[in-house]
């Protein structure tokens, strides 16, 4: 995934969070964060994964986003919790909004 971060002149990350109350969205900018020593790729943040994409590519998006939905809970099931359910019209409408005023600002 570092390489498409690497090339892209924009990046979205989605993701769920357990820090926001059920369904609470935050959208902020985001910009590359130091590796912590140890840490396995796989459990790499948005952050460290922007500074992945420049150790390795030499290059990083011009703009990060990251939305992060208060999931609720993470329990297994099948499905998505009723809270980040719910959110997802709102989240959809903000991701919209934010790729037309990323893609206005960068012609």
């Amino acid at each position: 995934m570092a390489e498409e971060v690497a090339a892209a002149e924009a990046v979205i990350f989605v993701d769920c969070s357990l820090d926001q109350a059920p369904g609470e969205m935050m959208l902020r900018e985001l910009s590359s964060a130091p590796l912590k020593p140890g840490l396995v790729t796989h459990h790499l943040g948005a952050a460290e994964l922007l500074r992945v994409a420049e150790d390795l590519y030499g290059s990083q998006p011009r703009r990060a986003c990251l939305l992060t939905i208060g999931a609720g809970t993470i329990e297994l099931g099948e499905g998505l919790s009723e809270a980040l359910r719910d959110a997802l019209p709102d989240a959809k409408s903000l991701l919209d909004r934010t790729v037309r005023q990323i893609l206005t600002h960068s012609i």
